[in-house]
């Protein structure tokens, strides 16, 4: 009977190696499920972002506000809006925020055109942004200064969202209006099938994403959450 002992024995000691290859296994399906999941959920988020932004226009309707805020980087139309607002008196006063430091006033408007009186009165200059998160910053200040309760914010589409967001978290007692600017034909139709836009959405869907990360973690969740809500919404975020 030994024998018999000795075989049960043999037998429950190969039993918990059995479990365990196949609770290895189970665990290795769950990651690829949840990976592939992940993934899919990332990609049908990148399609409906460049959907959405693509499908933005410059409003053509009437625009009231005490200021505007016009980024600097990405393509000179954000600037020629902004000042374009300014001489239409659709606001008061513009924010060009994020020139470089060396840039004079002169080049600026050569680019942007309008009149010399108009930057000489309403038009002011921010140097210190050097990225999105700068430009929010920038302008906080800027509004606090001139008491601004309605802001203009004058971007290229693609990067409206993003700049949105940051601009919330920085002035979240000011209301926002968006004013996106198309500034290349590649961004219409059918963009997915264009190299270049796709390059060009993707790193900034990337931005977007890591953008509302840092707003979670860093407590803005109510801010974050309101965002994700109105993108899914199909609105303007």
């Amino acid at each position: 009977m030994a024998w018999l002992r000795r075989k049960t024995r043999e037998r429950g000691q190969h039993r918990p190696s059995g479990t365990v290859v196949r609770s290895s296994t189970l665990i290795s399906r769950l990651i690829f499920v949840l990976s592939l999941l992940g993934g899919l959920s990332l990609l049908i988020g990148f399609i409906r972002f460049g959907d959405h932004v693509t499908s933005l226009k410059t409003p053509l309707g009437p625009i009231r506000a005490d200021g505007a805020a016009a980024l600097t980087g990405g393509s000179d139309q954000r600037l020629i809006a902004g000042v374009k607002l300014v001489e239409s008196k659709a606001v008061p006063r513009l924010l060009i925020s994020g020139v470089n430091r060396v840039t004079t006033a002169k080049e600026v408007r050569a680019v942007a055109g309008g009149a010399e009186v108009t930057y000489a009165c309403c038009i002011d200059m921010g140097r210190r942004a050097t990225d999105t998160i700068g430009n929010a910053e920038e302008a906080a200040i800027w509004v606090q200064v001139h008491q601004i309760k309605t802001l203009v914010v004058i971007t290229d589409a693609y990067h409206m969202p993003r700049s949105l967001f940051e601009m919330r978290r920085a002035i979240p007692d000011v209301a926002l209006i968006p004013y996106p600017v198309q500034t290349t034909r590649e961004f219409d139709g059918d963009w997915w099938k264009n190299e270049r836009p796709t390059r060009a959405l993707a790193l900034e869907y990337g931005k977007y994403l890591v953008s509302i990360g840092r707003g979670l973690l860093e407590g803005d969740t109510e801010i974050a959450l309101r965002q994700v809500g109105l993108f899914h919404k199909g609105k303007t975020p």
